[in-house]
């Protein structure tokens, strides 16, 4: 590949990346550097040159090993991934080794914010629907905000204020925690096996919550400067495998041009929303990342999200971001080589 074209180094990120990376490489317009602390990850064959991050590394020596290999592969760009809001921070100094940043947000205290979701919902509450919710840290705070929420909905659930994947979600059930078991419904929980796990607990920050049980939608999105560029709507529709559809909703994506306005967005995030009862949708959370089912969204619209968005960053025409909704997608496992001899 040309030497001419310039480099988009992706540093250490979730597994679409491996779909991120191949959309840029496969452009022909940008050469590819791709990093990550362990050799296994398995984007790394679909770059021009992989590299391994160190690790573990403090926040500074991270800063300083980023900046060095700036200067060592002549780089252009930086999808970053690992420590975004340390980057997002010294913006300045990679732009000064002429380096462009393309992390999610240009705001570095919109990530904490996202990740802190008891405050997340404090400060949009009101402005977004949301789900009904209380912040507990022990046990009898977590069954009292349960039992008065399902009065209320009908039913609760709880998570923990910070997290990813779902991690750490359960429904709280009267009982049935052995047919939940048995089924491999790791969802559910009985409040008894709730209090035998949380009671004299030193618990982190748990939201409880009202459940939602209707439909639920991600949108993708790309913005810049805040500016929400497009967003792709996928309802999860259940069926024989992870069947998804595209749809266009208004309101979810005014909501969502909001959310970019006021997080700064500067790149690929990701909004979930679940309906209620009524069938109003209501704002789980924003993951200031590109998600997982970002290879999804791209199926479902035709748009190169992971394209455009580096696209966007060096001002090259972007084209129709729309796209037409009724598409249905499902996914599957994809086996991929992995690389030897990585630097």
């Amino acid at each position: 590949m040309p030497s001419s074209l310039p480099t988009v180094w992706f540093t250490k990120n979730i597994n679409p990346t491996l779909h991120r990376i191949r959309q840029v490489a496969q452009s022909g317009r940008y050469r590819v550097v791709a990093s990550h602390t362990s050799t296994d990850a398995s984007y790394l064959g679909a770059a021009d040159l992989g590299l391994t991050e160190p690790t573990p590394i403090a926040e500074e020596a991270y800063l300083d090993y980023v900046l060095e290999t700036l200067r060592q592969k002549n780089v252009q760009a930086l999808v970053g991934g690992r420590f975004a809001a340390l980057l997002a921070r010294h913006r300045a100094e990679l732009e000064n080794l002429g380096c462009r940043l393309i992390v999610p947000s240009a705001e570095p205290d919109s990530y904490e914010l996202c990740e802190d979701k008891a405050r997340f919902y404090g400060i949009f509450s009101g402005r977004i629907p949301m789900p009904e919710t209380r912040a507990v840290r022990d046990w009898d705070a977590l069954e009292g905000a349960a039992r008065d929420l399902e009065a209320r909905h009908g039913s609760a659930c709880l998570k923990p204020a910070r997290g990813i994947f779902g991690i750490g979600f359960r429904i709280l059930t009267p009982g049935g925690d052995l047919k939940h078991f048995l089924s491999g419904n790791t969802t559910r929980m009985s409040y008894a096996a709730a209090e035998l796990l949380f009671r004299d607990q030193a618990l982190p920050n748990m939201l409880v919550m009202e459940t939602l049980p209707g439909s639920e939608y991600s949108i993708d999105a790309l913005a810049r400067g805040g500016e929400l560029l497009t967003g792709v709507i996928r309802k999860k529709v259940g069926g024989l495998g992870n069947v998804q559809v595209a749809v266009d909703l208004p309101q979810l994506r005014e909501w969502t041009a909001l959310l970019a306005r006021e997080l700064k967005m500067d790149g690929l995030f990701n909004a979930q929303f679940k309906e209620d009862a009524a069938g109003v949708p209501r704002l789980l959370e924003v993951n200031a990342r590109a998600s997982g089912g970002l290879p999804i969204s791209a199926a479902l619209s035709g748009l190169p999200l992971g394209l455009l968005e580096v696209d966007s960053h060096f001002g090259a025409p972007l084209g129709d971001l729309s796209y037409a909704p009724g598409r249905r997608v499902t996914d599957t496992q994809e086996v991929v080589e992995l690389p030897v001899g990585l630097n």
